[in-house]
C-alpha cells in the first residue's frame, strides 16, 4: 500500500535520522533516534506522512521497520558507505516523494545536507539541536568549520529550534552579528518531551540500603561512565555499599567491563545493555545519575525523574533546569571526580531523602509530557 496514494493530502515530512557509533559490535542509540521514534509513534498517517531515512545498521531499525509494516511510515533504509552517500540518499527521497519539509536533529553534517538540499530542490527544512558548538569536545579547527555551517544552516533552513531556553540563548550567541536578526528570530524553543503516561514511582520500590543508582547513556566517552567507576571505586575503598545499573550500549562497552574488573568492583556494577523498557530498571533504581560531559535535555534524567528518582547530574547544557541543587538532586562540575563523590556518598549517607528528592522529581517533570512537544512540531510540520 503507498501511503502517498492513500492520503494524497497528508503532508510528507522526511526525518533525515542520525545513529549511534558502533564498536566491537555494540552500537549505542542517540537522544534523536528515540526523539523521532517517538514521534513516529504518535503522529497521525492521515494528515501527516513521516518517510524516515534511517540505516540498517541502526540500533532501533526494527523499531522502524515494524512501523513501516503497520503502514504508519515510509521507511528509506541503507548501507552508509561514506559521506558522500547521505546526500544522494536524501536527493533521491526529496525527488521521487517531493516531501513539504525535512526535519534534521544532528548530526551538523546531516543538518547541513538537510540545509543545502532542502533549500536547493525547493523543501523547508527543520533543524533541531541537541547539542550547542560551543559544547562540543572538539579541536579549535573543528569548532570553526561547524560554527560556519551553522552560518549556512541557519541562511537556508526555515526553523531553528533549540530544546530549552538555555540552548536558545547559547546558540544565538553562536550564530554571531553577522546574520541578520531576521535570521536569529528563526530560532525557537521546544522542550524534549516523554511518555509520562508510561512511567510511575513505584509503591513497592525497596527502600535502601542498598543505595541503588542508575546510569542510562550511550557507552562513549562524553558520557563519564569512566569517571563514574573510579568514583564507585573510591567509595568501594571507603566503606561503603551499593550498586550501579548501566543501562545502554556503544563502543566503550568492551573497556568499561574490563576497567570495573581492574578496580575490583564488577560484583557492584552491573550492565545491561540496550532496554527497551527502561521501567524494568528504574522501577528498583534510587538515584539516576548522569555525569556527562555534554548534554542537551537529557531524557535519560526526564525518564529517572518520571520514576519518582532524584538525580546527580554534570552543570552541562540544560541540566540545571531540571535539577535544582538539594531540592530533587545535586548539578556536580564537569569532570569532576570529587563532586561526584561528595554527591553520591551524601545519598549513602543520607538515604532517607531519597524518597522527599524523588517526589519533587516527580512533581518537576509533569510539564515535560511528549505530546506537548508533539504538538509544537506538528504545528511546524503542517505549516505551507
Amino acid at each position: 500500500m503507498d501511503l502517498t496514494k492513500c492520503y494524497p493530502l497528508a503532508k510528507r515530512i522526511v526525518f533525515l535520522v542520525g545513529f549511534g557509533v558502533e564498536k566491537n559490535g555494540h552500537r549505542g542509540i542517540c537522544g534523536p533516534e528515540k526523539r523521532f521514534l517517538q514521534t513516529c509513534q504518535i503522529l497521525q498517517t492521515r494528515s501527516i506522512i513521516p518517510i524516515v531515512i534511517y540505516p540498517y545498521c541502526g540500533r532501533l531499525y526494527a523499531d522502524f521497520k515494524k512501523l513501516s509494516q503497520d503502514r504508519k511510515i515510509i521507511l528509506v533504509d541503507y548501507t552508509p558507505k561514506g559521506r558522500f552517500r547521505y546526500y544522494k540518499i536524501l536527493y533521491q527521497t526529496l525527488k521521487q516523494y517531493s516531501p513539504h519539509a525535512i526535519h534534521c536533529q544532528g548530526p551538523h553534517l546531516f543538518d547541513l545536507i538537510a540545509a543545502v538540499l532542502g533549500k536547493w530542490m525547493n523543501v523547508q527544512t527543520i533543524i533541531t539541536r541537541p547539542v550547542n558548538v560551543s559544547q562540543d569536545h572538539l579541536s579549535l579547527f573543528k569548532k570553526i568549520i561547524y560554527y560556519s555551517f551553522d552560518q549556512i544552516i541557519a541562511r537556508n533552513a526555515r526553523d531553528l529550534i533549540a530544546i530549552s531556553n538555555t540552548h536558545k540563548a547559547q546558540w544565538c550567541e553562536e550564530l554571531t552579528s553577522l546574520l541578520l536578526s531576521r535570521q536569529r528570530r528563526k530560532v525557537k524553543v521546544i522542550y524534549n518531551g516523554i511518555f509520562l503516561n508510561q512511567f510511575f514511582q513505584p509503591e513497592d520500590r525497596q527502600k535502601p540500603p542498598p543505595v541503588i543508582f542508575t546510569i542510562s547513556a550511550q557507552l562513549t566517552p562524553i558520557k563519564g561512565h569512566a569517571l563514574l567507576l573510579r568514583v564507585v571505586h573510591q567509595l568501594k575503598i571507603d566503606g561503603f555499599q551499593f550498586l550501579v545499573n548501566i543501562m545502554g550500549d556503544g563502543p566503550l562497552r568492551y573497556d568499561l567491563e574490563s576497567m570495573c574488573k581492574e578496580l575490583e568492583i564488577d560484583s557492584m556494577v552491573h550492565f545491561h545493555g540496550h532496554i527497551s523498557c527502561v521501567t524494568s530498571i528504574l522501577k528498583d533504581t534510587h538515584v539516576v545519575v548522569l555525569p556527562s560531559f555534554r548534554e542537551g535535555l537529557s531524557l535519560a534524567l526526564l525518564e529517572g525523574m518520571a520514576m519518582g528518582c532524584p538525580l546527580i547530574a554534570s552543570n552541562v547544557g540544560a541540566s540545571h533546569e531540571l535539577v535544582e541543587n538539594g531540592k530533587n538532586g545535586f548539578l556536580v562540575e564537569k569532570k569532576s571526580n570529587l563532586d561526584l563523590y561528595l554527591a553520591m556518598k551524601w545519598f549513602l549517607e543520607h538515604p532517607s531523602s531519597i524518597q522527599t528528592m524523588g517526589n519533587n522529581s516527580l512533581e518537576k517533570v509533569m510539564k515535560f509530557d511528549i505530546y506537548r512537544m508533539f504538538d509544537a512540531y506538528r504545528r511546524l510540520y503542517m505549516v505551507d
